[in-house]
């Protein structure tokens, strides 16, 4: 009987144990809880609401600092810029030795070998749109055919005859176009009047004038 006893007390002193520890562990977690809530209490924020991080987006490129392509060097079919007619005051010069003791700053050495007048070869070069667009050519005397020949070094590659016609006892023309000139001039038309400075003769030719007069017949040809 009092084994009985004692065993039943036993249990009810374990089952009081594991209550107490149950209420330990209760009382624990509550605390928890409220210490959570102080601490986001203290926030202003509730920690399910927080938005979720969005991915890293590049910064948007101003208008300012986006790149633009440099401008195009202007060259002709051979891959060559120009420096004779159609050509920038930079790429002239860069080709050409200027005579500083011509006021008007227009004319170019070296000087004509033989010239009695000591003539520049490039005179009254003229610019129009930031482009040479005529000049005079002085030469010594020399056939026309070399004179056209030496016509054909102050101009593209890609330049053609169109028609070529003599006055007699006046001068001789021809009419050159290119697609390098009409792509900077807008017209890629060149007019070369070929002529004797002294005589007024068309040869022995000691002149060679380039300007941009169109005409592309010969029925279209400036007069000397």
């Amino acid at each position: 009987m009092t084994r009985e006893t004692n065993a039943d007390q036993v249990v009810i002193a374990g089952a009081g144990l594991a209550g107490l520890a149950a209420a330990a562990t209760a009382a624990t977690a509550a605390t928890a809880l409220m210490a959570i809530v102080a601490l986001t209490g203290c926030k202003g924020v509730n920690p399910a609401a927080e938005p979720s991080a969005s991915a890293p987006t590049s910064p948007a490129v101003s208008p300012s600092r986006a790149a633009t392509p440099s401008p195009a060097v202007v060259r002709t079919p051979s891959g060559s810029a120009l420096t004779g007619f159609g050509a920038t005051s930079i790429q002239w010069k860069a080709a050409h030795t200027l005579d500083v003791s011509v006021p008007a700053r227009n004319a170019y050495l070296p000087r004509v070998a033989g010239s009695a007048d000591g003539e520049d070869t490039w005179q009254l070069v003229t610019m129009a749109g930031g482009r040479i667009t005529s000049y005079k050519l002085n030469v010594a005397p020399s056939s026309l055919s070399s004179a056209e020949a030496r016509a054909r070094q102050e101009l593209p590659a890609d330049a053609r005859l169109l028609w070529t016609r003599t006055v007699a006892d006046t001068c001789a023309q021809e009419q050159f176009e290119s697609a390098a000139l009409a792509a900077v001039l807008g017209d890629g038309q060149v007019n070369v009047e070929f002529d004797n400075a002294v005589s007024g003769n068309a040869t022995p030719v000691t002149e060679e004038l380039f300007s941009t007069d169109n005409a592309p017949t010969v029925a279209q040809a400036p007069a000397c």
